[in-house]
């Protein structure tokens, strides 16, 4: 008995520490529950390195729950349902609330990394547009874009560019969106808009005002629905207004333009050159088909009467503007 038992002490170590888990009926190796009087050590958050931190931003705001839900997003644009980032809901900005510090690299990645709106648009989009965003706020955003198209006739009169908009502030801007939901100078508009260059002189000098008061802009990307031509009035316009700015051309993957095709310098942009010879051309040749008729019709009718021995004062004569 005391042999067994000394045997026994003799392999227990006073300095080994009691092993953090043990199998259970199962084999399976689970963590050691803490005890009830142990001390949680807290996890220090901020001690993790920044981009690990982002990474975690990025996580808690934009990622979807598993079930699909309504996005909150407008239809039109790069803010679009289409952008990949998510508009998070309000429970998932309450992050925002945590600590100062966290409030503002929170911040900070939100408002870089959404695309916000110049003006307002009648699509139902509960993101803000550059005028509800607070000025603390401002220089965090990246990317802003103007949205053309709507209201063609009478454009609103809040669509003006003021200090209100805070575009001075907003340093950290590289890239401007400007997306052109339709043309009015096609047309196919006549009769219904001002004039051919009512709207064309408004968005050219609308977007002349927008890069005079962004210094910090480099980039002008052009998108918009398939309708759209490059070469048309609107588009040349705007082109003008960047390339005099001094600001380099980009393009959207909506439309699908490049630096490499020719539509800007084509002297037909909506094609009705080419519509109209066309049509002349058919014209033509129904004319054409007519004249070859009617002459096969009298040639028929001479046949006839041959056949019948009518005597020649008797045939009809053709008519020699018909051959011609």
């Amino acid at each position: 008995m005391s042999s067994s038992l000394s045997a026994a002490l003799e392999k227990v170590h006073l300095h080994d520490k009691p092993p953090a888990t043990k199998p259970d009926k199962k084999g399976t190796i689970r963590p050691r529950k803490p005890r009830r009087n142990e001390p949680i050590i807290p996890f220090r958050f901020f001690d993790l390195p920044a981009e690990i931190r982002l990474r975690i931003y990025g996580y808690v705001l934009f990622t979807p729950r598993r079930k699909r839900v309504s996005r909150f997003t407008g239809s039109v644009g790069a803010s679009s349902k289409r952008n990949p980032f998510l508009s998070p809901t309000s429970h998932r900005v309450a992050l925002f609330l945590t600590s100062r510090r966290m409030h503002e690299e929170a911040s900070d990645l939100f408002f870089s990394s959404q695309t916000f709106r110049l003006f307002p648009l009648q699509d139902y989009s509960r993101m803000p547009t550059v005028r509800a965003i607070a000025p603390t706020y401002r220089p965090s955003i990246a990317a802003i874009e103007l949205i053309l198209g709507s209201s063609w006739t009478a454009p609103p009169d809040s669509w003006k560019v003021t200090p209100s908009l805070g575009l001075e502030q907003m340093v950290r801007i590289r890239t401007f969106k400007v997306f052109i939901e339709v043309d009015p100078s096609h047309p196919v508009f006549d009769g219904f808009r001002v004039s051919k260059d009512f709207y064309t002189d408004f968005a050219g000098d609308l977007l002349h005002k927008v890069l005079a008061a962004v210094p910090s802009l480099e980039y002008v990307e052009f998108d918009g629905w398939p309708s759209v031509r490059k070469s048309g009035a609107l588009m040349k316009r705007l082109l003008h207004e960047a390339r005099s700015a001094g600001k380099k051309i980009a393009w959207g993957k909506e439309r699908g333009w490049t630096d490499y095709d020719d539509e800007e310098s084509n002297d037909d942009p909506y094609g009705l050159k080419k519509h109209e010879e066309e049509a002349a051309l058919r014209q033509q040749q129904k004319e054409e088909a007519m004249r070859q008729q009617q002459q096969q019709r009298r040639r028929q009718e001479q046949e006839c009467l041959r056949d019948e021995g009518a005597p020649p004062e008797a045939l009809p004569l053709l008519d020699l503007r018909q051959l011609l």
